[in-house]
């Protein structure tokens, strides 16, 4: 009788307990990717897609390393520098000249460095930095900055131009502020993991899918659509007064409309409940002052009332949705205020664990 029980608790060899770890790695794998939710983030160039991304590395995952921080610092530089040249090179067309004449060899200084711009210089030279700082503070090149919808400029160029001293130190590394300001074109799909634990205290891993908005990357779109669960689009409030960088002739906020309405009603996404973000409510709010919303849309009566605007603007997307059972939840965002966005995310990360319940019939 001893040897049958001894028989029974021999131990395993280390190739089975090996066999046994390795299976159940596997197993905790396919549990985490059935539990995992995966979430498109799309938009039009320019409308904040890649903020949102950065912000939730920031909130939600192990944020940026000094590695990461070395690799935008080029990023930041170069944001900078490309924005002053850019209000420089509009200037004539803009019928403005620099109000100290002798800026202009220190703009073509400017171009030149640019055009030739080592991202992996340790610093940027005395003299490029002393040329940027006067050429902001000249009164004409403030004119051009205020007529900034009349050519293109990256949302944060004052942000930067005005942070050229710091940004151009060798001992320069950029804060989670200056990363998640700092402009670099998406290329092709990026992909970030998440978990959340919401304010209903549920927790759930979310895989975002970030797809680059220029119309030269939407064809990679396609590829990312698979095991969806939800689609966030993301549209600039922002927009409505500017004209694409691709074609100068396209209304961005035309040309997002349009891009939202062929995206939320193809036949992949019909079963499918839409999140709306429109962002840049801080820029929208200035530019309605000064700038106004009737020039993009007629039919608007309502002048700079800021309530009555986003109202408006909310509606002209959710009428672009032709299904009678699907849902566009719609959020007003500023992706730059990192407490605003935490909060708005725990929200999205409800209402999708929400509807996932409900699909099962467990809500």
């Amino acid at each position: 009788m001893g040897g049958l029980f001894s028989g029974c608790m021999e131990p395993k060899t280390e190739e089975q307990l090996k066999s046994q770890e390795i299976d159940k790695k596997i197993k905790s794998e396919e549990l985490t990717t059935r539990a995992t939710k995966y979430l498109l983030l799309l938009g039009a160039g320019e409308c904040g897609k890649s903020t949102v991304v950065k912000q939730m590395r920031v909130i939600y995952s192990s944020g940026f390393s000094d590695q990461d921080r070395r690799e935008w610092v080029k990023v930041c530089r170069d944001n900078a520098l490309r924005s002053m040249v850019a209000i420089a090179n509009a200037m004539p067309d803009l019928s403005l000249a620099f109000e100290d004449s002798s800026l202009e060899p220190k703009a073509d200084q400017l171009r030149e460095y640019l055009f030739n711009f080592d991202p992996s210089s340790a610093e940027v030279p005395a003299q490029i930095v002393q040329a940027v700082k006067a050429m902001w503070s000249d009164p004409a090149v403030q004119e051009a900055f205020s007529r900034s919808k009349e050519y293109q400029l990256i949302d944060s160029a004052k942000y930067f131009i005005e942070k050229i001293e710091e940004i151009s130190k060798a001992s320069f590394l950029p804060t989670d502020d200056d990363i998640i300001r700092a402009r670099m074109q998406t290329q092709g799909i990026v992909e970030v993991m998440i978990t959340v634990r919401t304010k209903n205290n549920h927790s759930a891993n979310f895989k975002i899918i970030d797809v680059g908005g220029q119309r030269s990357q939407r064809k990679k779109w396609i590829q990312a659509f698979e095991n969806v669960t939800a689609v966030i689009f993301v549209a600039a409030l922002s927009d409505y007064d500017l004209m694409l960088a691709e074609n100068e002739t396209t209304n961005r906020m035309m040309e997002s409309l349009n891009l939202f309405s062929s995206t939320i009603n193809m036949k992949l996404f019909k079963e499918r409940n839409i999140i709306l973000f429109l962002n840049k409510t801080d820029l929208f709010q200035k530019k309605l002052e000064t700038s106004p919303l009737e020039e993009c849309f007629p039919d608007y009566t309502d002048g700079a009332d800021f309530d009555r605007a986003l109202e408006f603007i909310s509606q002209q997307f959710r009428s672009k949705n032709i299904s009678q059972t699907r849902r566009v939840y719609v959020h007003f965002t500023c992706a730059t205020d990192t407490t605003a966005l935490k909060f708005l995310i725990d929200t999205v990360a409800d209402t999708i664990i929400q509807m996932n319940l409900n699909e099962v019939g467990l809500a």
